[in-house]
């Protein structure tokens, strides 16, 4: 059996699993007259009831099947959300063990838990559109793990933050998204380089010496290392690892793939991937200062050209988000938030503009001679049809 196999096997046992646990809370809350209550685990069930039934019947018509597809894409997991927090409430107080390690067991399930929905209802999505939703919809596993867990019932101050900053969320997205890619055989994210013979290091070298540059430039001080708190250090860890995930990994590839029969596919997904980078820093209009937003989503759409050249040409995606990580991270323990705090200054435009100059310039260079066909290689990696989860066990 291949890694798709299992993958189809623990969905199968999970989603049963999950399907009698909340039947049982359903009735449990129906005795108690809470019928409110009774009605949403109802409706969860009966979600879960007909992803279970269509995956083990083959035989549906396709646009049952498709329909399910999008009803459990949709609704699945915030089922699974709330299903982990209410497990984990109902481990704590009825079985009145202790919370440090019940919701340490669970946060490692956490990590994991979305990767047979990834591979099983994700691989369905054959339309990149639908791909696109789809990784933009499951974002929502990194902000929403203490939905519906009292934050009294975490006691400890460290796995209370390692969920409220997102940094757990962040880790569960990756596997979630890395296992919704190779369902669509597209990209591993990397982790061993293959670089041949026309991979330049001096290139590669002045890529993360520029990086440091940047960041240096950008806090403008030393950071105090007695201000990097857990907090501080957990917020640019989800910073890094999410968004790199999104922007690079997922719509990247999802972009190559669409695209795969353009010739300019790689600028072209480059720069779209770099806009829709800088606009999603526009929603931190509703914390900090409009024109400081402005100035960040500017900002970041120059940084989405750098990290996704960083990426490609690479093809590493853990060096964008080391370098991703060290820059957010240097700023937070600078300025003490993960937020940009007052106004902007004719200095802070200047600043930004040489910012845009330099990496839009980087990108540029890229474009052409042997630096083109390093990362027209990558890109034809990362989109290639033979991969898949190929590994079996034999008995």
């Amino acid at each position: 059996m291949s890694g798709s196999d299992y993958l189809k096997i623990w969905y199968r046992v999970q989603i049963g699993a999950t399907l009698l646990i909340l039947a049982m809370m359903m009735i449990r809350n129906y005795e108690f007259d809470r019928r409110r209550i009774a009605a949403l685990l109802l409706v969860m069930v009966a979600v879960l009831a007909i992803g279970l039934i269509v995956e083990i019947l083959d035989q549906l018509p396709a646009v049952i099947k498709r329909i399910n597809a999008w009803l459990q894409v949709l609704l699945q997991p915030l089922i699974l959300i709330m299903a982990w927090d209410v497990i984990t409430r109902e481990i704590i107080v009825l079985l009145h063990l202790p919370s440090r390690g019940v919701v340490t067991l669970m946060i490692i399930y956490y990590f994991v838990m979305f990767a047979p929905f990834a591979n099983v209802i994700g691989g369905q999505l054959t339309f990149s559109i639908e791909r696109f939703i789809f990784v933009f919809w499951t974002i929502l596993v990194a902000f929403l793990p203490l939905m519906a867990l009292p934050t009294n019932l975490v006691d400890n101050h460290f796995l209370l933050m390692a969920l409220s900053t997102g940094a757990v969320g962040a880790v569960s997205y990756f596997v979630l998204i890395m296992t919704a890619m190779r369902a669509w055989k597209l990209s591993w994210p990397g982790l061993r380089p293959q670089w041949s013979n026309d991979f330049n290091w001096w290139i590669l070298l002045g890529l993360v010496a520029l990086d440091l540059i940047f960041t240096a430039l950008n806090i403008g001080e030393v950071p105090n290392l007695h201000e990097a708190s857990w907090d501080l250090t957990m917020s640019a860890f989800e910073a890094a690892v999410l968004e790199e995930t999104l922007f690079r990994f997922a719509i990247l590839g999802i972009l190559f793939y669409a695209w795969r029969n353009f010739k300019q596919r790689l600028p072209l997904a480059i720069v779209v991937s770099a806009l829709l980078f800088g606009l999603a820093h526009l929603s931190n209009a509703a914390l900090q200062h409009w024109d400081m937003t402005i100035l960040q989503a500017v900002s970041a759409f120059a940084l989405g050209l750098f990290f996704a050249i960083v990426y490609v040409y690479t093809g590493q995606l853990w060096l964008a988000m080391l370098m991703h990580g060290l820059l957010d991270w240097t700023s937070f323990v600078v300025t003490g938030s993960d937020l940009m705090r007052g106004t902007t200054s004719w200095q802070d435009w200047v600043s930004v503009l040489v910012e845009l100059v330099v990496f839009v310039g980087i990108a540029a260079w890229m474009m052409f001679g042997q630096r083109r066909h390093v990362m027209e290689r990558h890109v034809a990696r990362l989109t290639g049809e033979h991969q898949r989860f190929g590994f079996s066990i034999r008995y």
